[in-house]
């Protein structure tokens, strides 16, 4: 079997400093591995590409995101890198714009998982971006990462260095590594720090803690549990403090207990499952949590295959067949007209969505089979983004992203990458 190659997405706001760790990097390496760079530019200018250009090998995905415009750019890139036999790793360089958690979401369903695997995400931060009100992407960056990289050492203040460690506290699970820079200058074994795979730790109750014991738990990011029946258990399970990061089937999500509340938010993180639980009554208690949570994994409804369920969010759910979708409005004969390349039938997803009555803040989800969920966007963004349901006058095959697929016209309307879509949830603000 050959080797898996590991890829490296490194990611950051404008003006971090991402090139800049690249080079840095490269230069290290440059007698030891044989490296390669995807490099995502913005615009046209192609100026990374350039600085990059004559040391390593590049693909570049230019004019688009590649977590937005240019997705489908993404898997053939890397495809003509790993023709290299003496290829030892793979760097992606994002543009600053992008969302890093549609990214890994592109590479862990794509054809070339076989082949490579994703090494810890890198973000590199500007700390002063996170004094006073942050721009929500370098936010969503920090958290979809496993290492931060803190940049711009020599011009951070105090303010902004608290601000960090403000974030790192209230980061789950915590960062394998949070590391000051000057220059993009960091050591090269930050980027072979791996997260733990399944196991679970029980911490032995002492008298210090009055009788509470702790105990952990990790998953692998390809086992799925079910958002619903986690809330409830969370809600029934009388722990005194909860927190755990999840792929469900409506997303990873990050969810808590404190105080007898339960929250939930979206998570950009995708390399482990884990959770931390802290419960009175000594170390079998907090084994029969876990087991619980173990237990409240996500099962698809075998009579579910070949439909497409709507839900309200609220208790309400409809479920639709290739047959139902055909009498909706919005009908696109072939879709082609609006997507070049591509081929089906379909219907315009804002008619399906109709279906759900959504408020005037709406937004959607929508959820693949294979637990992939879209970022939440808002109804009146579905713009001309087509559900394709037929090829040929038949199912679309699961090998052409069926048996429900999305497709997007370029500059339009949701940014949306959802192969086998099995489910659409309607989410009132």
């Amino acid at each position: 079997m050959s080797k898996r190659i590991p890829v490296h997405l490194v990611v950051g706001f404008l003006g971090a400093g991402k090139t800049s760790l690249l080079l840095d990097q490269l230069r290290q390496r440059q007698d030891k591995e044989r490296c390669a760079v995807l490099v995502n530019d913005f615009g046209e200018a192609r100026i990374d590409a350039t600085l990059l250009g004559g040391r390593v090998a590049i693909q570049e995905i230019a004019g688009g995101c590649v977590c937005c415009t240019a997705p489908a750019d993404l898997v053939p890139a890397l495809d003509v890198l790993l023709q290299d036999p003496k290829l030892d790793r793979i760097f992606i360089e994002a543009t600053g714009l992008a969302r890093p958690s549609d990214i890994l979401d592109t590479l862990s369903r794509s054809t070339l998982k076989e082949r490579i695997f994703l090494a810890p995400v890198v973000a590199v931060l500007d700390p002063r971006r996170l004094v006073g009100m942050a721009p929500p992407l370098v936010l969503e960056q920090m958290d979809a990462s496993d290492v931060l990289v803190c940049n711009w050492n020599d011009s951070t203040d105090m303010h902004a260095q608290e601000a960090v460690q403000a974030h790192a506290q209230g980061h789950f699970p915590p960062w394998l590594a949070v590391v000051e820079s000057t220059k993009g200058g960091v050591p090269t074994d930050l980027f072979d720090l791996r997260r733990k795979g399944p196991s679970i730790r029980m911490r032995q109750t002492t008298p210090s803690t009055q009788g509470y014991a702790a105990a952990s738990q990790t998953w692998s990011p390809d086992t799925i549990f079910d958002l619903k029946a986690l809330k409830e258990l969370f809600e029934k399970s009388g722990a005194e403090r909860i927190k755990g990061l999840f792929h469900t089937d409506l997303g990873w999500t990050v969810l808590q207990r404190a105080g007898g509340t339960v929250s939930a938010c979206a998570s950009g993180l995708r390399s482990v499952s884990a959770v931390d639980v802290i419960v009175k009554g000594g170390e079998e208690q907090g084994k029969v949590l876990l087991q619980a949570i173990d237990d409240a994994r996500y099962h698809a409804d075998p009579h579910s295959i070949g439909q497409l369920t709507l839900s309200d969010g609220k208790g309400y759910s409809a479920a639709l067949n290739r047959w139902s979708l055909a009498t909706l409005p919005g009908q696109v004969p072939e879709v082609s007209t609006l997507v070049p390349k591509r081929q089906g039938t379909g219907v315009f997803l804002s008619e399906i969505v109709n279906l759900l009555h959504p408020g005037p803040q709406a937004e959607v989800m929508l959820v693949a089979s294979d637990g992939m969920v879209s970022g939440p966007t808002a109804v009146s963004e579905l713009g001309r983004a087509v559900l394709v349901y037929l090829l040929d006058g038949g199912e679309l095959p699961a090998n052409k992203g069926g048996p429900f697929r999305i497709f997007v016209p370029e500059g339009e309307g949701a940014c949306a990458n959802v192969k086998g879509l099995a489910r659409i949830e309607l989410v009132e603000k």
